[in-house]
């Protein structure tokens, strides 16, 4: 019995080699320069492929897969919206914010799309859809990219989820929430650059900013000098070699407890003052760098004089600003 087994285990044919599967990637390559990945540049208005390289044509009558703002109404006056769908999925509306648009036409229209619209969104929609719009606003100001509104609406749904804005401004959870995003994705703003875009006041937007952390459990990495060094010393205009000795005199004061209870603003714009002392072209007044960094005069004074009894300590070792160390003024 296992003689048969063994000998009809042998007769059995060797399974077929399966054929290879079909490759789904189309891979275009150039006859002309014989480039097996040339550089391929699409001709939009002609429908054609054309190899960058040596100017011949791959393919012609392309579809073109792109948006197409022709208006499709019943008159292709100037001004009509060219749009054939509407507006992208908000998912944080409820309903993802999708709604039926009726078009502008004549006056019957009109005044069905105004009832329409209505009641398209309800109260609590249309105030979230408000405070979306200001954040936006805000951002846009500032010059923040898109990464940092959708983190701030995200903060402020939730605080909106959670029907604890009672005694709380709108307007003042809107200037929080933006100032939690910018500090959660690594880009600090101070609370006076958020107070310049709102009519809130600084002590309600730091009243603010403690319950929004309460309430949504964040805890966000203490802020240091260098967060904002690179952005106020851009914005004065200093050199490169002024920006890095100035945030080595500000790190080492925080590392030696020089300026212990004073803020990483006050001491990074003490730390550019100390600095563009030193220099000859690139000095720069106590009020031009408190305009920048959101700070009085007397607080850059204040951290300042913490730092000149260490000034040969603070000031980088081997560098060209040591020269004019002495020549530092007082206060």
């Amino acid at each position: 019995m296992a003689d048969n087994e063994g000998a009809d285990s042998k007769a059995m044919p060797p399974p077929p080699d399966l054929p290879p599967k079909p490759s789904l990637y189309l891979k275009v390559g150039c006859p002309e320069c014989k480039n097996p990945d040339p550089d391929v540049v699409e001709d939009y208005a002609a429908g054609d492929l054309i190899c960058k390289d040596c100017g011949l044509v791959l393919g012609d009558r392309i579809v073109d897969e792109h948006s197409e703002w022709r208006t499709f109404s019943n008159s292709d006056t100037p001004g009509s919206d060219p749009n054939r769908v509407g507006g992208p999925s908000n998912p944080l509306l409820r309903d993802s914010g999708l709604s039926t648009i009726i078009g502008k036409g004549d006056a019957a229209a009109a005044s069905l799309s105004r009832w329409q619209n209505r009641g398209a969104l309800n109260s609590g929609d249309r105030s979230l859809l408000n405070a979306f719009k200001e954040i936006g606003r805000m951002s846009e100001r500032m010059g923040l990219p898109q990464t940092i509104r959708d983190r701030a609406n995200e903060l402020y749904k939730q605080i909106d989820d959670q029907k604890s804005m009672r005694g709380r401004t709108a307007d003042g959870i809107i200037a929080a929430s933006l100032y939690i995003a910018c500090r959660l994705e690594q880009v600090p703003r101070t609370f006076k650059e958020i107070c310049a875009l709102t009519k809130v006041s600084k002590k309600e937007i730091g009243r603010c900013y403690k319950f929004m952390l309460k309430v949504l459990e964040t805890n966000l990495e203490t802020i240091t000098t260098q967060d904002f060094m690179n952005r106020f010393c851009s914005n004065l205009d200093l050199p490169m070699d002024v920006m890095k000795a100035a945030t080595h005199v500000s790190k080492e004061a925080m590392r030696l407890g020089i300026v212990a209870g004073k803020s990483p603003i006050s001491v990074a714009a003490a730390g550019i003052y100390m600095v563009s002392q030193l220099t000859t072209n690139t000095k720069r007044t106590q009020k031009a760098i408190a305009d920048i960094a959101g700070v009085s005069e007397v607080t850059i004074r204040n951290a300042y004089k913490d730092l000149y009894p260490y000034r040969l300590q603070l000031v980088p070792a081997g560098s060209e600003f040591l020269q004019n160390v002495n020549s530092l003024p007082v206060n």
